[in-house]
């Protein structure tokens, strides 16, 4: 039972006629406590003592009327008459009420929206009123508006289906699963049987990742006669989520036997194949599935992934626009498009994309909670500001590159980073106050925030802002490099840090190598090679060295996963540093050390590695090696060797 103190002001804004300030309370209290039928009944006792009076010159046969005159295609008509009525009384409720209906079925929805709202401040407690507006929002593209009206509409009749559907539909298209699932549930018990409400209940629970609920359910179904090509696709879908691959396929082969145009079905085909690794195969089936239904957002999305795993960086731009243009509420595919474009120097709109990460499944990092207001314009000010890690270590770093740039425009300036990265930045940024991401920070100590991945919104618009960047922008540790160069540097050999495996679990498999990868360039004489890896990595070394009689170099005293400092000095000793797309790739970046990215084409390729020539659009003395193939590394490791032998023939 809810204890909300604010409950007790409902009361006296209704008796001020303030009901929708008291309805958005009730509202909130229902959407905390949704179980709670004291609040739905507390609603009932509120309508039944502030029923309005509602003034109206209309008949029902004259609305019948107007109703008959829309379906001989004579709306215009219909409201032209109604107009003339409103001027001779502009509070005649069921005028105004049918003046939002019909601009709203003329899709005119700015004046359908105008008149929806008065008729709701007429009449605040009819839930019909609410839905309308609703629909008026939704069709105007504006769902998050939309949403708080539908949530009052349940409010006021909890078992409405239009009601609970449609507000089932906006929660889905928002993402906001779990809400979605709630909702349809109810409506699978107050409609059974009903098909669409059953499609929709599972595809919510898959995107809520309850598949054996889901799974259940359709076998239950599967003796009712609706049982379509649809429930085979879902069916496909889900063991296709449950890596099984054979009895999906089984699945949407049913259902393409019932429906050859099945457009979801050859969507799943497609992810099947991306699975694989068939990209070839991926793409035919994605075409197809857009092909069969060109308002499929999602076969345009899955186009645009694949084609931005082989490289195909336009393509993937164009299809990437034509699923959000379906779906504008695709938050996933805004900030998917947001990626490619700045991977493609599209750097306005890719930022401007790029802000749609916080709506996206795929973006898992936690927002700041504060009640301060963003930073909209990085220009010469006094307040205090905060900017705030969002991401992990090496994209950290990579934002770091704009630190300085920004203390010359905000003269308060703190910066709330990983703690292990505050000694590898304080003594290049002088100005600027750093602060670990776990110290508690309270809302008088900066006045806005921004977080690191706005920055580039504000400060690299275009190519030549990347050169802005003063290098090296970190710094290591003089007592420990100086100990590395004593105990490994000598006239004879190169000394090279090695860094082969990536500790994103989402892309580890894409991104990293192996050493036994690595051994054509192992095997060069003249160079020592020293471990730069953040996990434990002794274990490979010494069965690598057993194997071949190659032996990496360890620095023990360094603890390369908590001593990012200590770690900037082993690389800053060394000639040049080898490493896939990791963060000692960001370090020795942004150290301004000679550096050669291993980067595969495909899934592990990330947005921040764009190309410019050949080198990273980040960090100018890092060198880009990409697969040609996704999965092949001998492309690059050729070329690799190729570079590190030009390096180390000029060792006697």
């Amino acid at each position: 039972m809810s204890t909300n103190p604010s409950l007790k002001n409902v009361n006296n804004y209704f008796k001020n006629k303030r009901f929708h300030e008291g309805l958005i309370i009730l509202k909130n209290e229902m959407l905390t406590y949704p179980k709670n039928k004291t609040i739905f009944e507390q609603v009932n006792r509120y309508k039944k003592k502030f029923k309005p009076q509602l003034d109206t010159s209309l008949s029902q046969s004259t609305i019948s009327r107007f109703f008959d005159l829309h379906k001989q295609g004579r709306t215009k008509e219909v409201i032209t008459n109604l107009e003339i009525l409103l001027g001779t009384n502009p509070s005649d409720y069921y005028v105004l009420n049918l003046l939002g209906t019909f601009y709203g079925l003329t899709k005119n929805f700015v004046n359908a929206i105008k008149f929806q709202k008065y008729s709701i401040k007429l009449n605040p407690f009819d839930e019909n009123n609410y839905l309308n507006l609703a629909i008026s929002l939704e069709q105007n593209g504006n769902l998050d508006l939309s949403l708080p009206f539908l949530e009052i509409g349940k409010l006021l009749d909890p078992h409405n289906i239009n009601i609970n559907q449609q507000l089932a539909k906006i929660y889905y298209k928002l993402g906001k699963y779990s809400q979605a699932t709630f909702i349809y549930e109810s409506l699978t018990k107050l409609k059974k049987n009903n098909s669409s409400i059953m499609l929709s209940y599972i595809r919510s629970l898959i995107k809520t990742n309850e598949l054996q609920k889901a799974l259940s359910i359709l076998e239950k179904l599967k003796i009712n006669i609706f049982y379509d090509d649809n429930f085979l696709t879902l069916e496909g879908l889900i063991y296709f989520e449950l890596d099984n691959v054979e009895k999906s396929k089984e699945a949407l082969k049913q259902a393409l036997n019932k429906n050859s145009n099945n457009s979801d079905a050859y969507t799943i085909y497609g992810l099947i194949y991306q699975k694989k690794g068939e990209l070839t195969k991926a793409l035919e089936a994605h075409n197809k599935s857009a092909i069969l239904n060109p308002k499929n957002h999602i076969a345009f999305n899955n186009l645009a992934a694949c084609y931005a795993f082989i490289g195909k960086v336009k393509l993937s731009i164009i299809n990437f626009k034509k699923a959000v243009a379906i779906n504008p509420y695709f938050f996933d595919g805004l900030y998917r498009l947001g990626q490619m474009q700045i991977y493609n120097q599209e750097f306005r709109e890719g930022w401007a994309n790029f802000k749609f990460r916080w709506k996206s499944r795929d973006y898992f990092h936690q927002y700041l909670k504060t009640s301060k207001p963003i930073l909209e314009n990085i220009i010469k000010n006094d307040e205090k500001i905060l900017i705030w890690s969002e991401q992990g270590l090496g994209d950290q770093v990579m934002y770091g590159s704009m630190f300085k740039e920004c203390s010359k425009y905000l003269s308060n300036l703190v910066i709330k980073i990983d703690k292990r990265l505050i000694d590898v930045f304080k003594i290049k940024h002088p100005n600027i106050k750093f602060c670990g991401l776990e110290d508690k920070i309270g809302e008088t100590a900066f006045d806005k925030h921004i977080p690191f991945g706005n920055l580039g919104g504000h400060l690299r618009l275009r190519k030549s802002d990347f050169k802005k960047a003063v290098f090296p922008y970190i710094s290591s540790n003089k007592k420990t490099r100086q100990f590395i160069i004593k105990k490994y540097k000598n006239n004879h050999n190169l000394l090279v840090g090695l860094s082969w495996s990536s500790s994103n679990h989402l892309l580890s498999n894409n991104k990293s190598l192996s050493l036994e990868l690595l051994l054509p360039i192992l095997k060069i004489r003249n160079i020592k090679f020293i471990d730069l890896e953040y996990k434990n990595s002794t274990k490979e070394i010494n069965s690598f060295y057993e194997k071949h009689s190659i032996k990496i170099l360890q620095e023990n005293t360094i603890d390369n996963f908590n001593d990012i400092e200590g770690l900037c000095s082993i690389i800053d000793v060394c000639d040049f540093v080898i490493s896939c797309s990791n963060t000692n790739a960001h370090l020795s970046g942004a150290l301004y050390k000679k550096t050669f990215l291993l980067l595969p084409k495909g899934r592990g390729r990330l947005w921040n590695w764009s190309s410019n020539n050949g080198k990273s659009q980040w960090y100018p003395k890092t060198e880009i090696l990409e697969q040609k193939i996704v999965g092949d590394w001998s492309h690059p490791i050729n070329e690799l060797k190729k570079e590190v032998l030009k390096h180390a023939t000029k060792i006697k």
